[in-house]
Formats: C-alpha cells, sequence, structure tokens
C-alpha cells in the first residue's frame, strides 16, 4: 500500500511484476509444482544422507579450549602420572553393607587395570580400559571407582567398557552395580532422543491433522497438511546434513527436535492462513482457480513477511561466541527458509488443484456469522483511549508479575539429573545421593604448585581439613590419606613441587546448588590458604562443577547480546514491513515482556514447584530467541492486517475491522504451534520438557493476550504516531456504534479483510 492511500501514476515496480509472476506459475503450473516436489522429495530422500549430529565428547569439550579451567586441567594432566578427574564411575552397593571380600575385591580389580597401563602392558589403540582408581567414599555400603580409557575412545564404547568393569561383581551376593557419571548420563539422554524422536514427530503429525480438521471442520485439510508438512520435513532434514557440512555449522543432537517441531508447526500455521484465505474467496463467489490467486496474492506476501522474520530472528544465535549457541542458529533459520519455500509453492498449487473440496464436508455447511456480541467487546475496549489504556496496564502488570520468577533463575548442566528415576544411570546417582556423597562422579580438583610442597605435609593436612569443612563439601581426598604410594603420581607431583586435593561435593556436581557451593569455596580459597601457611603457593582449580560454572557464566553472557541481536534484526525487518519506526519498538517491546513472562513461569514451574535444582543452560537461550521470532512472526500476521486496512480508514476503525476478520486464523495458528511445541515433552528428559513448556505457555500468551489485547491497544494510545516517521497512519473520532458496526461486518463478510469499500462505508452508517 502506498503511504497515505494516495494513489500514485506509476507503472509497477519489479516486486510487483514478480509477485504477479510467482501468482501466475504456482497456480497455472499447479500440477508441474507438485509433481516437482514429489520428484524432489524423493531424490533428496535416495541421495543424500541423513542429517546426522555432531555427537559429543567430555563436557570439557563445551567450553573454549582457551577456558581457565580447561587450562587448569591440562596443567594437571602434565604435573601427575595419573589423572583423578572422571567422567566415567563404577559404583559397587551392597545395601546390608559391603563386605571386606567385596571391598578388597574393589580394590585389587582396580589395582589390576592401573598396573597394568602403568607398565605398558595396555594396547596405546583406542577402546581399551587405560586405568581404574578406587576412591575412599568413608561410607561402609558403597564403593567408587573412576575408570580412564585409552585416547580417542568414543562414548558409547567408554560406556560399554565400565560396564563390562562392573559385571565384575554381579556374581556377588546382595551387590548392586551401576554405571554413572557424566560421559553415561550423555549416552543416555542420546538413547532417549534417538528412541522418541519418531514417536514424538508421528504424534505430532496426528495431533495436528486433528486440530487442523477441527479447525475448518473438514477430512481433507488435514491431509494436505499432512502432506505438505511430510515433503517438507523429508526434504529439510536431508538438505540439512548437506549444508551443514557446505556451510561448516554442526547439527547437536539437542537441536532435532526443535528442528521438527519448527517445521511441522510454521508449515502448519502458514496452511491455516492459505486455508482461511482460500475459503474467504470461495465465499466471496470466486471460481477455483480465481480464487486461489486472489489467496495467494492476500496471504502470499504475509506468509513471506513472517517467514523471514522468524529466519531473521533465529539466525540472530549466529551472533553468540558459543560454538553450540551459533549451531543452533543457522539449523533453525535454514528450517523456517525451507518450511517457507514449501509453504509458498506447493500449498498455492494444492488450492488451486482442490478449490472446495478442501473443506468437504464443512464446505457444504452454511457458515454462522458471528454476533455482534460476540465480535465487538475486545474491539470496543482496544479502540477507545481510556479503555486500551487499561488494557495496556493490565496486560503489562500480569506478564511483569509473570515475569518476577526469572530473577531467581538458576542454570545447570546436569545430564544426570534429567534423566527419568527408573534409568539406571539415575539409579547410580541416588545410590550417591543417600550415601551423601553425590558429588564423588565429578569431583572438584584443586592444585597447589610451589618449590618443596610436598614437604610440608601439616600445613597441606590442615588445608584439606579446612577444605572438608567448607559449606557443601561431603569430603576431601588429599594428602591427609593418599590412597597409593607417592611414587603413582596421584596426590604429589614427581618432583614434589605440586600437591593437590579432591574436592567431593554433596550435591549434583553439575547443577546449581554445586556450582554456587564451588563459588564460595573459591572466593575464601585465598585465606584458607593463608590461615594454613600456603599462602605463596599458586592455585589452581578445575573439574566438571567448575567447567559448569564457567559455561554457565557464558550462557548468561551470550543470552545477552544474543537477544540484543534478534531485537536488532526482528526491529530492522519490521520496520521494514510496516515501513514506521515508533509502532515497531512497540511491537518488540510486547513481544520481549511476553517472552519474559514465560521464562518467569517456566522458572517458577520447574525451579519451584516441580523442584529442579535449575534450568539446563541451553534451554532459556534456545527459547528465548524462537520465542521472540515467532511473536514477530505474529505481529506480522496481526498488525499487517491493521496496517493494510488503517491506509484507507483511521486507526480504530482499521484495529476495529482487522481485529475479527483475522482473529480465527491467527488463533487457530498461534494453538496449533504451541501445541506442536508441547509435544516435544514426549522426550523423557527433563530438558526437553522445559523447552516444551516455555515454548507452548509463551506461544499461547503471544495468542491471547499480547496480539488482541496489548498489541491493539498500545497501536490506539500512539495513535498517528504509531507510523511515525511516515504519516500512513490517521485518527478520527468514531462513534462506538460506527466501532461496533465495522466489527461485526468484518467479522460476518465472508471477505474478511478484503471487505469492499462499500460495505466499510456503510458500516459507519
Amino acid at each position: 500500500m502506498r503511504p497515505g492511500g494516495r494513489p500514485a501514476a506509476r507503472a509497477p515496480g519489479p516486486l510487483r511484476l514478480l509477485a504477479r509472476a510467482y501468482r501466475a506459475a504456482v497456480v497455472k503450473a499447479r500440477w508441474f509444482v507438485i509433481v516437482g516436489w514429489i520428484l524432489a522429495t524423493v531424490w533428496v530422500s535416495a541421495a543424500l544422507p541423513m542429517a546426522s549430529s555432531s555427537g559429543g565428547g567430555g563436557i570439557g569439550s563445551l567450553v573454549p579450549s582457551d577456558s581457565p579451567v580447561v587450562e587448569a586441567q591440562q596443567r594437571s594432566l602434565q604435573l601427575f602420572r595419573l589423572p583423578v578427574l572422571s567422567d566415567t564411575s563404577v559404583v559397587v552397593h551392597d545395601p546390608g553393607g559391603l563386605s571386606v571380600l567385596t571391598r578388597a575385591d574393589v580394590a585389587l580389580w582396580a589395582f589390576s587395570f592401573t598396573q597394568a597401563y602403568l607398565e605398558g602392558t595396555v594396547p596405546r589403540e583406542r577402546g581399551h580400559i587405560a586405568a581404574a582408581v578406587p576412591i575412599p567414599t568413608g561410607t561402609p555400603d558403597t564403593a567408587v571407582t573412576y575408570l580412564y580409557v585409552t585416547p580417542f575412545t568414543s562414548l558409547s564404547q567408554t560406556t560399554a567398557l565400565a560396564r563390562q568393569y562392573a559385571a565384575h561383581f554381579e556374581n556377588q551376593p546382595g551387590v548392586q552395580t551401576y554405571v554413572t557419571g557424566v560421559v553415561p548420563a550423555q549416552i543416555q539422554q542420546v538413547s532417549y532422543l534417538q528412541s522418541r524422536i519418531h514417536v514424538f514427530e508421528v504424534a505430532t503429525l496426528v495431533l495436528i491433522a486433528v486440530v487442523v480438521g477441527l479447525v475448518f471442520r473438514s477430512v481433507v485439510a488435514p491431509f494436505v497438511v499432512l502432506f505438505t508438512a511430510g515433503l517438507g520435513y523429508l526434504v529439510a532434514i536431508r538438505s540439512l546434513g548437506v549444508l551443514a557440512a557446505a556451510f561448516g555449522f554442526s547439527l547437536p543432537d539437542q537441536v532435532q527436535p526443535l528442528i521438527a517441531a519448527l517445521l511441522i508447526g510454521v508449515i502448519t500455521d502458514y496452511c491455516v492462513l492459505f486455508f482461511s484465505g482460500l475459503r474467504r474467496e470461495l465465499d466471496r463467489g470466486l471460481p477455483r482457480l480465481e480464487a486461489a490467486r486472489a489467496a495467494v496474492a492476500v496471504e502470499g506476501p504475509i506468509v513471506a513477511a513472517a517467514g523471514i522474520t522468524v529466519a531473521a530472528g533465529t539466525a540472530a544465535l549466529l551472533a553468540a561466541d558459543y560454538e553450540l549457541f551459533r549451531a543452533f542458529g543457522p539449523a533453525l533459520s535454514l528450517t523456517v527458509v525451507i518450511g517457507v519455500v514449501v509453504s509458498l509453492t506447493l500449498v498455492p498449487a494444492l488450492l488451486a488443484i482442490l478449490g472446495r473440496w478442501l473443506f468437504v464436508p464443512g464446505a457444504e455447511r452454511r457458515r454462522r456469522a458471528p454476533s455482534a456480541r460476540g465480535a465487538g467487546p475486545l474491539v470496543r475496549i482496544v479502540v477507545s483511549r481510556r479503555g486500551a489504556a487499561v488494557a495496556a496496564l493490565l496486560g503489562c502488570a500480569v506478564l511483569v508479575v509473570a515475569a518476577l520468577p526469572l530473577g531467581s533463575l538458576r542454570l545447570d548442566l546436569s545430564f544426570t539429573g534429567g534423566l527419568p528415576e527408573d534409568d539406571p544411570v539415575s539409579r547410580g546417582a541416588a545410590v550417591l545421593e543417600d550415601a551423601g556423597v553425590r558429588g564423588v562422579v565429578a569431583p572438584t580438583e584443586i592444585v597447589l604448585e610451589r618449590p618443596g610442597i610436598a614437604q610440608d605435609r601439616a600445613a597441606l593436612e590442615s588445608l584439606q581439613n579446612a577444605l572438608a569443612a567448607q559449606p557443601g563439601v561431603a569430603t576431601v581426598l588429599g594428602p591427609a590419606q593418599n590412597p597409593l604410594p607417592d611414587t603413582y603420581g596421584v596426590v604429589f607431583s614427581a618432583d614434589g613441587d605440586a600437591a593437590r586435593f579432591v574436592v567431593v561435593l554433596d550435591s549434583d556436581p553439575l547443577a546449581a546448588q554445586a556450582i554456587e557451593d564451588l563459588q564460595r569455596i573459591e572466593e575464601r580459597l585465598d585465606p584458607l590458604l593463608a590461615d594454613a601457611g600456603l599462602g605463596d603457593a599458586e592455585v589452581l582449580v578445575t573439574g566438571q562443577t567448575a567447567i559448569a560454572g564457567e559455561l554457565a557464566e557464558i550462557t548468561r553472557e551470550n543470552l545477552r547480546y544474543t537477544l540484543l541481536a534478534a531485537l536488532v534484526v526482528v526491529l530492522l525487518v519490521l520496520v521494514f514491513y510496516l515501513r514506521a519506526l515508533v509502532a515497531p519498538i512497540a511491537l518488540l517491546f510486547t513481544s520481549a515482556l511476553g517472552v519474559a513472562a514465560a521464562m518467569g513461569l517456566t522458572v517458577l514451574v520447574f525451579q519451584g514447584w516441580l523442584d529442579d535444582p535449575g534450568l539446563t543452560f541451553y534451554a532459556p537461550f534456545a527459547t528465548a530467541v524462537l520465542l521472540l521470532a515467532l511473536g514477530s512472526d505474529y505481529n506480522v500476521f496481526a498488525v499487517g492486517s491493521i496496517w493494510e486496512a488503517a491506509n484507507r480508514m483511521p486507526l480504530s476503525k482499521a484495529i476495529s475491522f482487522a481485529m475479527p476478520a483475522t482473529a480465527r486464523a491467527i488463533s487457530a495458528a498461534g494453538v496449533i504451534l504451541a501445541t506442536t511445541f508441547a509435544m516435544v515433552a514426549i522426550i523423557p528428559l527433563d530438558t526437553f520438557r522445559q523447552v516444551a513448556f516455555t515454548m507452548s505457555v509463551g506461544l499461547l500468551i503471544d495468542t491471547f493476550l499480547v496480539r488482541p489485547v496489548l498489541t491493539p491497544a498500545l497501536l490506539t494510545l500512539l495513535g498517528r504516531w504509531a507510523s511515525w516517521p511516515s504519516r500512513r497512519i490517521h485518527t478520527e473520532a468514531i462513534s462506538r456504534e460506527e466501532l461496533r458496526d465495522t466489527a461485526v461486518t468484518a467479522a460476518r463478510s465472508p471477505a474478511g479483510r478484503r471487505v469492499d469499500e462499500q460495505k466499510l462505508e456503510a458500516a459507519g452508517r
């Protein structure tokens, strides 16, 4: 539309010509489009490999290689012959207490592997146990052994070797064995994800088919959605692997459910818009092909603009300086691009072929027009300046209150804590929890360096006792109880210039509580060293808890400027689409407030009611950016209609007209997308339940509060300033009766937002 609604006597520009050519092509060549997509899908499925995940490594691989914690870990490996930090542990447990023979067997079985490694009889190639170190726990019924494997052994091989090691104790009566730790927990998480991903995909498609069928009262429309989403998903999942290799980004396991939910959700949303547009044009009496072209003319630009907004918003994840978060950006953005291309080509071709058959049997039913009472109350509130002020104030207040728990957000990296309670890795962790040494599977290592420090045993033992007395510490292993001779290089370095302590925390070592406990210990470390007479020693702190703490801080920093980048990108798209500055800023404010409310409710539910130690570190990161992008997507849906109507009528009347005309389609699209992401909870891991809750609640807040209440209320309050610096919007005093009649006319008209000018003029008379 032209600014101010003024006609311009000029030939259509290249974009308009291109849009006309596109509409003509997808309708006229409808059969070729469908056959082309089918052939392309068959070729892609046969010729391209499945997108594979980037795999994973130990927890140390999650932080940058120049991390101080990682550097401290490397220094420890240089100083000592044997590592004491392990990603894999074997737990031997007897509820009645471990017998002397079992304890001796634990020590001798471990010693046989360690001795073989030190003597050089262990093969150097991958796939072998390099060493086993029994760790004193101080509990009568539980023994723990750390396992170390040869270099380049995969995570799955490591877990398999640990299970073989643990099988040695299975013939002893009453003895239970568990393999636990970071690596086994990671393997279990991947196993649950891979075993449930297809169930999630099928269940999501079935549920969407049911919802679409109910919305359009049709048995044909759901099959069109399933056909479109199915082809789009097959193409996307194969293409992403090739694109990842070509552009150098990875596909983490964690992104797979988000890819599926996002692709299925956006394709379904765009199908809903096209279906609504076709039904509107058919109800106007247009023939099938003409109705399809008219629907594409109206909905096509909106779908394109909405898709660009979501793709640009998710691409803002590339602003992160952390590899895992950057990997989410191109994967999600390219997924949306593929969904938009499918929706703009395949869906219009299907509409042109099916016509009114798309709505069978609902096509034969007489549509019941909404009553004035159903169309008017909310509209009358948000188009009145007094009502808009009250609605905006109350709406913002509700969202602010919902966002308050966000201030207590805690981040953790607990792979074990996110597993189901009956999982064997989780059960092993529970045994250690009951014994009060939960942190033994991932202890913290404190290394002291100073010439001749190994000779200062009294000071070292004093420091060990002081560390053991700190809150959150279960036990400390060190010079006071060196488990092996000094020559083994476990507690003291070979030259005697370094000593180390193994600090075992009493809570999940990768959860938020342990991270906070370690941070307090680090803050008090200098005074403790001084009190023990070791103030001149150089100190290094490393271990999985330290890595988790560093990763939590990296997440917070990346979240801040990635969200800022997403806001800027989405703002630019909205400014270009609406050709205004003030309205996009206001719209982004409401979207950001809705995102904060959704995340605050997630903290309340999972940290408060469900007593989770914290949210998985990448869950708030990914969901915040996704919700912001998808919220702007709905801005395009809703405000685009208001903007179009405002070119030919006062703003209040434009809102009264556009809201009822688009409410059904936008509400249906929002519910469908929220339902799609809610189905992610099928994967029985806490991380994906947190993602499912945040996304579904955030989308419902956007659909039923932000878009129908806050958005029009703020536009009403802004008035003509909403379109600044352009002058395309004008305001005018309109009677309540005229606004009501406009809303009812728009709601009842089969033409929806394409109500002709005579009806619009008549609505106020």
